[in-house]
């Protein structure tokens, strides 16, 4: 089975809290993150703030066209920065700070028109060799029109999520944007479900695009990642609530 990961991008995977905005999915009322201690669940948001995290079950890539060559970027690895369930079902950086969530790929590299392109290889400016670093963004659970338990997930400002970062002997360009909208299931549909892990998967109502909002640059994002909690409530089961 295809499966994608978060994010991204953006992811991804893996996660990022949400203002609203028109598509597929709206928001749930009462949406929660519910956490089992062992004891009792307890209602996110309120004194817990769980950091979250993923990663990849199978390599994720990223299926687009441009300039009429086939592009696949694919990526081994996936981790989510200042990611954390708050209230209301969201994910941000902090208790009133729904925002600056960021997803890092790594382990990149560039195949077009199905073979391997190493003057193609992402080059975050930052990260290095292999990376891609998206936009920082947020996510909110949300149910989607046909009932889907969703994660809908958006940048903090416009609508680009990454920004792929290409070395100059690259016939792609240098500075390819990932923009649209995302939106993240759990592919066991197991999201009101306590589990110390969730398979996540790219949603229905999806809509992603590289370079423009055209056709030809119609984006897939194929594999998938397993999101659990770290820090101090690393190994507790977790899950959605839409009551």
């Amino acid at each position: 089975m295809n499966r994608i990961k978060l994010g991204l991008l953006g992811l991804c995977a893996v996660a990022l809290g949400l203002a609203a905005f028109s598509g597929a999915a709206q928001a749930t009322t009462g949406s929660k993150w519910l956490i089992l201690n062992g004891k009792s669940e307890v209602k996110e948001g309120s004194t817990l703030h769980a950091s979250i995290d993923v990663e990849a079950e199978s390599t994720l890539v990223l299926h687009t066209e441009i300039l009429k060559i086939k592009v696949l970027f694919l990526c081994s690895a996936v981790k989510l920065i200042n990611a954390k369930l708050l209230a209301n079902g969201s994910v941000g950086e902090a208790e009133g700070a729904v925002k600056g969530a960021k997803v890092l790929f790594s382990g990149c590299i560039t195949h077009l028109n199905g073979s391997s392109s190493p003057e193609c290889v992402p080059t975050d400016s930052t990260d290095g060799v292999g990376k891609i670093v998206s936009h920082a963004g947020h996510g909110l659970a949300v149910l989607g029109t046909a009932g889907e338990d969703l994660i809908k997930v958006l940048p903090d400002e416009g609508e680009t999520f990454a920004t792929i970062k290409l070395p100059a002997a690259c016939p792609l360009g240098t500075s390819l944007p990932v923009i649209g909208k995302v939106n993240l299931k759990d592919c066991e549909n197991l999201a009101l479900t306590h589990l110390v892990k969730h398979l996540l998967e790219q949603g229905p109502g999806t809509e992603l695009f590289v370079v423009s909002k055209t056709e030809e640059h119609k984006t897939t994002v194929l594999g998938s990642a397993w999101g659990f909690l770290t820090g101090e409530h690393a190994g507790l089961p977790y899950s959605t609530s839409n009551l």
